[in-house]
């Protein structure tokens, strides 16, 4: 796989402030200056790493292939879990043994893992890997150099499994989106369930089909079914988390 002419970094975490992924960004350009950084996004809910996960499968394929993705979303960082580096058939994913790739590698094939080595970089903390190893893993593959001169090769990885019938991600307008994807084409109406509540709304391909205010479900851009509120937001009327369950019946 070529990196492209301009190597691409992409970085998704959970920092929110620019010091942790300003620090990053310091490590990386003083390795190759000539890299190209993406802020995917920094305000992850802290430690949620499924929700970093549906971010970074959807929008790491949308990059020019050899793009390297950096994900740093760590509630694990100084234990025993492991730092991996993944070369698929098109792009590299670094950060931690978590799952925090499982959806982003379902669509790919993949080539190399490694496990990696601490002892090849310099000064490693214990609770910032993300400046410390994976940075400058990155920008070293950037400038060429093979992911397996920094580690030892392994077979396995933590996969996340997504929950039939949940929550896997709710975004900035509070538009719900869940794991379903089953539903009759022929459906108009149907129910959530969520809780105690139930919920009718209309099955419409999108949110002009129905009045503001009103619930409505339909197939997002992922392929999954969403639970939207038109102008508003229903996550916040539902109160609605990421992880937990949720029904939707025609």
């Amino acid at each position: 796989m070529k990196i492209p002419s301009t190597p691409i970094i992409t970085l998704t975490t959970d920092f929110s402030s620019d010091l942790y992924r300003g620090q990053m960004k310091g490590v990386i350009l003083s390795i190759n200056e000539k890299v190209q950084i993406i802020d995917i996004g920094h305000h992850t809910r802290h430690y949620d790493i499924l929700e970093g996960a549906f971010l970074i499968w959807q929008v790491s394929s949308r990059f020019p292939p050899g793009s390297i993705h950096v994900g740093v979303i760590d509630p694990g960082v100084g234990t025993f879990r492991a730092g991996l580096a993944i070369k698929t058939d098109k792009f590299y994913f670094i950060g931690p043994d978590n799952g925090l790739f499982s959806l982003a590698l379902k669509d790919q094939r993949i080539k190399t893992i490694i496990q990696i080595d601490p002892s090849r970089f310099e000064k490693v903390s214990s609770t910032f890997h993300g400046r410390d190893l994976f940075a400058p893993l990155a920008a070293h593959i950037s400038l060429g150099e093979k992911i397996e001169d920094f580690g030892q090769r392994i077979e396995k990885i933590k996969l996340l499994k997504l929950k039939k019938d949940s929550i896997i991600y709710i975004d900035e307008f509070g538009n719900i989106i869940t794991s379903i994807r089953e539903i009759s084409p022929l459906a108009k109406k149907v129910i959530i369930h969520y809780k105690d509540r139930k919920i009718k709304a209309k099955f419409a391909q999108a949110f002009a089909g129905v009045k503001a205010g009103e619930f409505v479900v339909l197939r997002g851009s992922s392929g999954y079914l969403e639970i939207d509120k038109n102008k508003d937001s229903a996550a916040r009327d539902l109160g609605a988390k990421v992880g937990e369950d949720i029904e939707i019946h025609s």
